[in-house]
């Protein structure tokens, strides 16, 4: 399920603001629809211009609730209307949450995530990148906190395992997302994708990285031909 609101208050419209000569929404559609383990692909949107671009793709579509559809609205209420109110949503039995914000995702990361879900046996699935990062807490009072211990920093080729969340998607299944209305919880797996997919699109900053990486890598979206 792709959920993409027409609002953005960081970029206007960033749904539809082409990336590359393409709609940003675009770019994880095709990716989610290339991939060969994802049965359906709902797109989830209050704007006739982003359900537009679905339909013309050929993905199930979904008009999303003023109240479904705020700045304030989490996504996991998003989901759980969009399975409410869509007739395949009855039957779906795993959900996965896919951010357009994060353009780089191929089939082949869906199709890899997926197979290790299933053969984990994980409830839900976070994908991240690789991490060497020493992170710090600033607490109110202006003093931080640091997430290791000063006296026995680590090597940065010993932080091993350590992974760095970055929004592409996430897959839970159906069961968990009733009963506690959360994407993550019981048993967590991870999907490792490559270092490049760190951004995620959340302002002009982050949006002039991932064009600059696009044209750097010679990245494109997906073929669907």
């Amino acid at each position: 399920m792709v959920l993409a609101r027409g609002g953005s208050k960081s970029i206007p419209a960033k749904n539809l603001r082409p990336l590359c000569g393409i709609p940003l929404v675009e770019w994880c559609l095709r990716a989610a629809m290339k991939a060969n383990r994802i049965d359906t692909v709902l797109l989830s949107s209050d704007d006739e211009n982003i359900l537009d671009i679905g339909r013309d793709l050929g993905c199930e579509i979904h008009v999303r609730q003023a109240e479904d559809a705020t700045d304030t609205t989490s996504s996991e209420q998003s989901i759980i209307a969009a399975l409410r109110e869509h007739p395949l949503g009855a039957d779906a039995q795993t959900v996965i949450m896919v951010q357009p914000t994060s353009p780089f995702t191929t089939g082949a990361d869906f199709d890899a995530a997926l197979g290790a879900f299933d053969e984990g046996g994980f409830d839900s699935m976070v994908t991240a990148v690789e991490s060497h990062a020493f992170s710090w807490q600033i607490e109110e009072d202006g003093s931080a906190t640091p997430g290791y211990d000063p006296q026995n920093r680590p090597l940065r080729q010993s932080m091993v395992g350590r992974r760095q969340e970055n929004g592409a998607f996430y897959i839970t299944r159906r069961t968990l997302l009733d009963d506690e209305s959360c994407r993550l919880g019981g048993r967590i797996g991870c999907h490792t994708m490559a270092a490049h997919t760190a951004t995620e699109i959340d302002d002009d900053f982050d949006w002039t990285v991932v064009e600059t990486l696009i044209e750097k890598l010679g990245l494109k979206p997906e073929s669907l031909d």
